[in-house]
């Protein structure tokens, strides 16, 4: 695996290991992530994985099973409908957000649970290289606070150049696609700030693997925006779920 791998994956990543070889999923900000499989290709899908590994992370005895991805994503009730960014898949709610997509960002947000949780998915999806820096460097100026988020620029800016020179992709364009889908959350809203636990699908080895991702919004007024998280990364915040109990999840067609 080359050395700019594994400088991000001690950076900001889960690690997926086996004998002698280690898969690095990249989580990023909203999306993380969201999921990013480090030498994947720009195809329909993710790159397969090396033959004979297993899902392993300290600590952790086994990822939690995942249902199963195939078939559509269902529209539930008829308020959520889904939307493709970066590749990623991710529910939008005709009264919680976001209103306005223009641009590439998303904003107008509902103040309300589902509100922040979907900003909390939406932004931090778009603080990602595969959206470029057109999006990403708008959505940091203004949906990010905190005061990691200076240093949470400085991170995207270098992984963006890392990915779009690995990719051969000229400065502006999107640096690669992400494969990820948002399983669900949960969701602790006190005052004018939420935490939102989110639960992102990634492929994996025989089968899909979930990462929980922790981010902080904070109300605005007007808006939820994302709180930058520890040191501008993304790190402390990401690990694979080991238990889904109390989760809601997204409705999903079978």
């Amino acid at each position: 695996m080359r050395d700019e791998i594994g400088t991000q994956a001690r950076r900001r990543t889960a690690v997926v290991a086996t004998s002698g070889t280690a898969i690095v999923v990249t989580i990023v900000a909203a999306v993380a992530g969201l999921i990013e499989l480090h030498g994947q290709r720009d195809g329909a899908g993710p790159e397969p994985a090396p033959s004979g590994m297993v899902v392993s992370v300290p600590g952790i005895a086994k990822s939690a099973a995942v249902p199963s991805a195939s078939g559509t994503e269902s529209t539930g009730d008829g308020d959520l409908s889904w939307v493709s960014v970066a590749g990623a898949r991710l529910p939008v709610s005709r009264s919680a957000g976001p209103r306005d997509t223009s641009a590439g960002l998303a904003r107008g947000f509902a103040f309300s649970e589902l509100g922040a949780v979907l900003a909390a998915a939406h932004v931090t999806l778009r603080l990602s290289p595969q959206v470029g820096p057109t999006v990403f460097e708008a959505t940091l100026r203004d949906q990010v606070v905190g005061e990691d988020a200076e240093a949470l620029g400085r991170n995207l800016a270098e992984e963006y150049e890392q990915a779009r020179i690995r990719l051969g992709v000229p400065y502006g364009e999107p640096a690669g696609r992400l494969y990820a889908v948002a399983r669900g959350y949960q969701v602790r809203l006190s005052g004018h700030e939420a935490q939102v636990r989110l639960l992102i699908e990634g492929p994996g080895m025989w089968q899909p693997v979930l990462i929980e991702l922790t981010v902080r919004t904070r109300w605005s007024g007007s808006d939820w925006q994302v709180v930058a998280p520890a040191g501008g990364l993304w790190g402390d915040d990401t690990r694979i779920a080991a238990d889904t109990a109390g989760f809601v999840w997204l409705p999903v067609e079978r």
